[in-house]
């Protein structure tokens, strides 16, 4: 039996915090922002992608540390710092509150995983091994995407 459903939500409109602002921050950032989540960034300093993408008006982004209350109302949270202990603390306060949530430096704490994301078109496949096997979603994620693109 496998532990994680492979579940499609709503996510428009949803509100989505990233704590931190570095590159996992903002590959995290890249996948939400192609399904609609109101997205806030909380960091004190960001990678020039993130920038980009508060300046294009498609996420908010607060230049400060992490404060327990923007965990308030969160649907989902992303702990993704350089700090074990504010990753730590972040995703075991969400969960109590009772958001998704993944903890980019330790899959243990996470209560869901961001699988590898195929869309085209309608179609959206979503492909995971649980943090197992990064090449075999790498490898599957390319078949379907061959497949999908109609190539030989």
């Amino acid at each position: 039996m496998k532990e994680y459903f492979p579940l499609f939500i709503s996510s428009k409109g949803k509100k989505a915090l990233v704590i931190g602002g570095g590159n996992i921050a903002a590959r995290r950032i890249s996948t939400l922002l192609n399904f609609e989540f109101d997205i806030t960034v909380v960091a004190p300093k960001i990678t020039k992608k993130i920038r980009q993408f508060a300046e294009d008006g498609l996420i908010t982004y607060i230049q400060r540390e992490f404060l327990e209350e923007d965990l308030v109302d969160k649907f989902l949270v992303v702990a993704a710092t350089d700090k074990r202990e504010v990753n730590k603390y972040a995703g075991e306060r969400a969960k109590e509150l009772g958001a998704y949530v993944s903890v980019a430096d330790v899959k243990e704490e996470c209560n869901f995983y961001f699988p590898a994301v195929i869309t085209k078109d309608e179609v959206v496949i979503g492909v995971t091994s649980g943090g197992k096997s990064h090449k075999m979603v790498k490898d599957i994620s390319n078949t379907v995407r061959k497949v999908l693109n109609h190539e030989d």
